[in-house]
């Protein structure tokens, strides 16, 4: 009679050897905790089993050997979240541990959104490996920094030498590893470039399976032709779409998602590859010059002073400025005329980092006219918005309606919706950014989950894990399950919660217990580990 060896019969019947051996003890085994796997499915009591950086088995392990072992009881063990919108491009390799991004239970981390990223993909992952990071590091190759590279920040379009440089600097990103190409068409100077331009470009992506994401032209009086012209883009290059951070932000036209979420449904059941992402505040953050037409930046900010300096040109940038501000500040019932309204107009312009005054950082414009004795009036908002310009300053734009059952809300419930932050990494306590980056993944699932119940925790985790993972076309990360890389987050769903604020941005977030990357603690009991296991990703 045939001897079948034990490793033969075990494959026979499904069983690994390597996973059943009490000879080879898990690297890390997580006991008594709940398991949200990230595919939306019930969760489960179960223990998890790490091995050689991926996740060795899933169930009843206590009785099983392991070099580290955490108690997990009455925690969530889930996988670790990936943001699909960061610009932590501009901060990882000075702050490689992105402590922000891990005390969230982010693992990964897609840069080079807005289209604005390294141009040298190549040379930024071989920083990036030589030392390594605390999350896993993806990248999308950014038509505005290619197109300043060859042209400059000119509002010009490209001659054809120009634009097979830029269709080749694109093309060589994404064999070194680029996940797709993103654009921002509201600044300069993606600003600059026509639909034909970004399309030709889109197309060296398609080989490679990439995605092109977009900060859209507009996001609110005009998002709707956005949206087509994204859509556009999309079928002329044979690419799938992401729309970047959806929302209104202006605040005139409130509640128009009903309207922009429909338009993606629609073009989904025509067979478009659309997808979004959203980050969970009622405001938006960025360059104080989106208030400027963009045709007065180019050429860059010598160009703008020239031109504001001209008697003629100031009056016309400070009417663009003003037509600019009822759309965006103003609510559809308040009037420029009315000092009150102007008033709480102008508040939802803050200044987030101010290097010329840094006084000025966390007052809004109404308070720094006030400050100055100054009317608040639409045109003295108008001039100060111009010398925050003339000195780049970043604001944020408190623009969105993140009222119960507004914009907000109705973006997070799209089925189709990933969290992602808009955030970056930076020496902690520097400035007064955005609290998106401390806080995202965190105030959704205190706030939104449990404390509204908008989203059941497994909607939510689905929505920081199998949903962008998929984006990516990853199917061995964002999800617990046998054989897949050991990203995970371990938190108590009771205490989990943001402390960012627009005034107090630096504060760490809690609730979040342990963080795995690639099988290594990143974070245990609470404690940075110092360890670098991200590496980059494509």
């Amino acid at each position: 009679m045939r001897t079948i060896s034990l490793a033969v019969l075990l494959v026979l019947l499904g069983g690994s050897f390597g996973s059943c051996g009490a000879a080879e003890p898990f690297d890390i085994l997580i006991s008594g905790g709940v398991v949200i796997d990230g595919t939306g499915a019930a969760r489960r009591r179960a223990d998890v089993g790490i091995r050689n950086g991926r996740i060795d088995a899933i169930g009843q392990l206590t009785d099983r050997p392991a070099k580290q072992q955490v108690d997990a009881d009455g925690l969530i063990i889930c996988p670790g979240f990936i943001d699909l919108h960061s610009h932590a491009d501009r901060g990882i390799l000075e702050h490689r541990g992105a402590e922000n991004y891990i005390r969230q239970g982010v693992t990964t981390l897609v840069c080079g959104n807005c289209g604005s990223s390294p141009t040298n993909v190549k040379s930024f992952f071989a920083h990036l490996r030589d030392g390594g990071a605390g999350p896993n590091i993806a990248l999308l190759i950014g038509h505005g920094s290619v197109r300043q590279q060859v042209i400059g920040r000119l509002n010009a379009p490209p001659t054809d030498d120009q634009l097979a440089e830029m269709k080749r600097l694109v093309k060589q990103a994404m064999q070194d590893g680029a996940v797709g190409m993103s654009t921002s068409l509201r600044y300069g100077p993606g600003a600059y470039a026509s639909t034909d331009e970004i399309s030709e470009l889109a197309k060296e992506i398609a080989p490679f399976d990439g995605f092109y994401a977009t900060h859209m032209r507009d996001e609110g009086t005009q998002i709707l032709a956005a949206i087509d012209e994204a859509l556009e883009i999309g079928r002329r290059a044979k690419v799938p779409v992401h729309i970047s951070h959806h929302k209104i932000s202006s605040a005139s036209v409130f509640g128009l998602t009903r309207l922009t979420l429909e338009r993606i449904d629609r073009a989904r059941r025509d067979g478009h590859d659309v997808t979004l992402d959203q980050y969970p505040y009622g405001a938006g953050s960025g360059g104080v010059s989106l208030y400027v037409p963009q045709s007065s930046l180019s050429g860059g900010l010598k160009a703008f002073n020239r031109r504001v300096a001209d008697d003629r040109q100031r009056a016309q940038i400070l009417d663009s400025i003003k037509d600019l501000l009822k759309r965006k500040v103003y609510e559809a019932s308040q009037r420029s005329s009315d000092p009150q309204h102007t008033a709480a107009a102008l508040a939802r312009i803050q200044i987030a980092r101010a290097a010329y005054n840094p006084k000025l950082e966390g007052k809004n414009l109404t308070q720094i006219l006030r400050s100055r004795e100054q009317p608040v009036t639409l045109h003295n908002g108008a001039e100060l918005l111009i010398e925050l310009v003339q000195n780049n300053v970043r604001g944020i734009n408190h623009t969105l309606d993140d009222s119960s059952g507004g914009d907000v809300d109705r973006v997070m419930q799209h089925p189709l919706t990933s969290i992602a932050s808009d955030g970056s990494v930076f020496e902690f306590g520097v400035g007064n950014p955005h609290p998106r980056s401390y806080g995202c993944y965190t105030r959704v699932l205190g706030r939104y989950v449990r404390d509204r119940r908008l989203l059941t925790l497994e909607t939510a985790i689905r929505k920081m894990t199998t949903l962008p993972a998929r984006r990516l076309g990853w199917r061995d990360r964002g999800v617990l399950k046998t054989g897949a890389w050991a990203d995970l987050v371990v938190f108590d769903p009771e205490t989990v919660i943001d402390k960012a604020t627009f005034l107090k941005p630096h504060q760490q977030s809690g609730g979040v217990a342990h963080v795995v990357v690639r099988g290594q603690f990143v974070l245990r009991d609470n404690q940075m580990t110092g360890t670098l296991p991200g590496q980059p990703l494509d």
